[in-house]
């Protein structure tokens, strides 16, 4: 998990499954949230970017701390917080990877790959490092169906930013702000 989300997940995992067939094996990382992401307005205030977008490609995969992570090219289609125009990267934690001669497809809380072709909102913070938006697992990207879907999630999702709640652990200014990553150092003076 990269450094720059690892604080909104906090303590890394709590357990991992593993499932799947002689192909290959899928392992559930699980972790823990700083807050109740159930709640839009708390999500919505953990993120830098939400919108609608549609994804084009899988772009890449790198590995900033041993655990793959997938980018995607994303289409911006509507804005709901901040400014995104044109095609953007949008990061994933968890793909596909080899061990021992196994493949196997990490992913988090049961959260499947971004699907090309398909249309989402997303919930993001911005890693300057890698100029990448990577999305919150689980919460941050909800596959949109159709139009009524799209125009419900854009209603209930502008809703949450007009009243959006900044999670306790971002309050302090500097990290809530800052879109690059923390040190492990910061994360742990911070108790995140």
């Amino acid at each position: 998990m990269s450094l720059a989300v690892m604080f909104i997940f906090v303590a890394g995992f709590i357990g991992i499954n593993v499932s799947g067939d002689d192909d290959v094996q899928v392992i559930n990382g699980h972790n823990n949230y700083i807050d109740d992401f159930t709640d839009k307005r708390k999500l919505v205030g953990a993120s830098h970017n939400v919108f609608v977008g549609k994804v084009i490609e899988e772009t890449d995969q790198k590995s900033l701390d041993g655990t793959p992570e997938t980018q995607f090219s994303v289409k911006v289609l509507q804005n709901i917080k901040g400014n995104l125009n044109g095609n953007v990267t949008v990061n994933q934690q968890g793909g596909f990877y080899e061990k021992e001669g196994k493949k196997y497809l990490l992913i988090y809380n049961e959260d499947e790959l971004l699907v090309p072709g398909e249309t989402y909102l997303f919930a993001t913070r911005y890693l300057e490092s890698q100029d990448w938006h990577t999305l919150i697992n689980k919460f941050g990207d909800l596959k949109i169906d159709d139009e009524a879907q799209k125009a419900q999630l854009i209603k209930e999702f502008a809703s949450a930013y007009k009243y959006e709640i900044i999670p306790e652990a971002l309050k302090n200014k500097d990290n809530y702000n800052n879109r690059g990553q923390l040190s492990k150092e910061d994360l742990e003076k911070n108790g995140e």
